[in-house]
């Protein structure tokens, strides 16, 4: 049965303008904005309303609930069951507030799989995922308890060939992403600077993933392990502290990804005597480097989406995509590109532009109502956000 949302302000998010339209859905899809909703449709009047396609989180972990000093402790006290429930909370809590898609990278025995599967299926309700299951890191790496230990090029290459087999056993769309910790962490014990796996090991791990239509993302704090992944052909550099010139260019040049995470290295830092000291001051210098490097990134021209590390230590409930939003604002970049790489630019790099991610005929019908304009205050996501729908139904 189709519907109307007519009268509305459509949020062009490659241009970062609005224009008028009746947006007519059907069968989960967008079907035209060129067509008058006729006299006895069915409508919504979307009068004084500004539409905008749902937001797009490219790095969360949804088996934690970002209330706790210590998330990786309460992983293993928890185990597989409450993890579980606690991603499915989150990801009920991310689509109610408008977060519509999010990729997991890192979850407690692959979690984020079924979990996926189960709303796939439509057993629970919840934000669109693709997952990358438990994350990919050598023996002491970072945050292990969310992570599957690899330690050889052998055990790398079957990890993502097990990977790939989830796509028919788990009932879900193609499993496009893993995700590696190439580097140590802020928030653990471990030390941030050397990267753990070595060009070579690199090189096969994103040899093996690209030749089974996977991409691959890297948590990378330090020197030697960003310029080591982006050597190597990773796809997205997640945190990214330490980003030179150097690498900068790099990356432009080879069409690679920064996904920043900047508000959680920013909530750290206000974390003090909250969470370990070690961690808020590894932060403090995390914070201050990609502040930094940021800034650079676009003035360079990087490619950069919105990831916002939700779930992690003292960071607050699902979603945390709309903190992220306003750091990247207050570090420099306008509205209008902010809303862009929580949409369509994020879309593209996920591997689903051609299905969500912007408001046009053919895509899925995920689209946020708001009562104000989000090209004049960001806010209007959290603040005056009047409806979601999620493939054309309104949840």
């Amino acid at each position: 049965m189709a519907f109307y949302l007519k009268n509305a302000h459509v949020l062009d998010v490659e241009k970062g303008t609005f224009f008028s339209a009746d947006v007519k859905i059907e069968n989960k899809k967008i079907v035209s904005l060129d067509e008058k909703a006729p006299d006895g449709a069915d409508a919504v009047d979307c009068t004084g309303k500004y539409l905008t396609p749902g937001v797009m989180d490219a790095h969360v972990h949804l088996v934690w609930d970002g209330t706790s000093p210590d998330p990786m402790g309460d992983t293993i006290k928890d185990g597989n069951y409450v993890c579980f429930a606690k991603g499915v909370r989150g990801a009920m809590d991310s689509l109610k507030a408008g977060v519509t898609t999010v990729r997991d990278v890192g979850s407690h025995d692959d979690a984020a799989i079924p979990l996926a599967s189960a709303i796939n299926r439509g057993i629970i309700q919840g934000a669109n995922i693709l997952p990358a299951g438990s994350a990919i890191q050598g023996s002491y790496g970072h945050c292990p308890m969310i992570g599957f230990i690899a330690n050889t090029e052998a055990q790398l290459i079957d990890r993502i060939k097990r990977l790939k087999g989830y796509d028919i056993e788990m009932s879900i769309p193609p499993i496009h992403w893993a995700k590696i910790m190439a580097s140590g962490g802020a928030a653990g014990l471990e030390d941030v600077g050397p990267c753990m796996y070595s060009p070579k090991e690199l090189e096969t791990l994103v040899y093996e993933a690209h030749r089974l239509n996977m991409k691959v993302a890297a948590h990378a704090l330090s020197y030697d392990a960003i310029s080591k992944c982006v050597d190597a052909g990773i796809d997205t550099i997640e945190h990214g502290a330490e980003m030179t010139e150097e690498i900068l260019l790099k990356m432009k040049e080879h069409g690679q990804c920064w996904v920043p995470t900047v508000a959680v290295y920013k909530s750290l830092v206000e974390s003090e005597g909250i969470i370990a000291d070690v961690i808020v001051e590894k932060a403090k210098v995390v914070a201050e480097n990609q502040r930094k490097s940021f800034k650079k990134a676009m003035e360079i021209g990087v490619k950069i989406i919105l990831g916002s590390d939700a779930g992690s230590a003292n960071f607050g409930p699902h979603p945390s995509a709309y903190l992220e939003m306003f750091t990247m604002h207050e570090y420099g970049m306008p509205n209008a590109d902010v809303i862009r790489c929580a949409t369509i630019a994020a879309a593209n790099e996920l591997g689903i532009g051609t299905q969500r991610g912007s408001i046009e005929a053919g895509k899925l019908a995920d689209i946020l109502i708001l009562d104000a304009n989000p090209l004049d205050d960001l806010h209007a996501f959290t603040d005056h956000l009047y409806s979601v729908y999620k493939e054309g139904v309104l949840i």
